[in-house]
């Protein structure tokens, strides 16, 4: 994965500076409420609780075809799992900050000419890292104990990787509003013969186009 980030980083600051080039660069920002659901599978697959959180950040729109337009962005995102089943000697709560960076694409119902209202879609992958976050996992005796989250070859997952596909409703005005689901790629947790942690994630939030560069 971070050979993946080290490609992909590049790319990203390359398609924005050409953006750039392209005219009609407009900023925005973005927030909402995340609702986590995960798949969680030690030596069988356990029931886990969603999660409640929410995320933050920027985005930029930029013409790329007609009705199709480049939207990447880059946001801070809450999520988690828990689960009630206690086993020895793996997690039973991960709650995590991470950062992620979404080359996006969004398709318009209606062609921008109209200047009107309209719906689109929103589509493309993310990449994330972790930057902070809290576990609870479970010493030889099934006894539960708190603590940062650790990063690492042997414990939780730094970085992953998300599909995104949205629907959603843009206004003449620069408001926008999406519906969202983000389905991991990857499992989490790097423990050789650990558990498999897998994270899904729906989200509602709003917009708004601030200003063209």
């Amino acid at each position: 994965m971070k050979k993946f980030i080290a490609l992909f980083l590049p790319l990203f600051i390359y398609n924005y500076t050409s953006a750039q080039d392209m005219g009609h660069l407009v900023l925005g920002i973005k927030g909402g409420y995340n609702y986590s659901l995960s798949s969680y599978t030690t030596n069988k697959k356990l029931p886990t609780n969603a999660v409640h959180g929410g995320y933050a950040g920027l985005m930029l729109k930029v013409p790329f075809d007609k009705r199709l337009f480049f939207v990447p962005q880059i946001d801070a995102s809450y999520r988690g799992f828990s689960t009630d089943s206690l086993q020895k000697n793996v997690y039973s709560s991960i709650k995590e900050i991470n950062i992620r960076v979404q080359p996006l694409l969004q398709l318009n119902f209606k062609d921008p000419e109209t200047k009107s209202n309209t719906l689109f879609v929103q589509f493309g992958p993310s990449v994330g890292f972790g930057i902070w976050g809290r576990e609870t996992k479970q010493d030889n005796n099934a006894t539960p104990a708190d603590a940062n989250l650790r990063y690492g070859f042997k414990y939780y997952g730094r970085y992953d990787a998300n599909w995104h596909t949205g629907i959603g409703y843009e206004t003449t005005n620069g408001l926008r509003f999406l519906l969202e689901y983000a389905h991991g790629l990857g499992g989490m947790i790097n423990t050789d013969n650990g558990p498999n942690l897998k994270y899904r994630n729906i989200s509602i939030g709003f917009g708004y186009w601030l200003e063209k560069k």
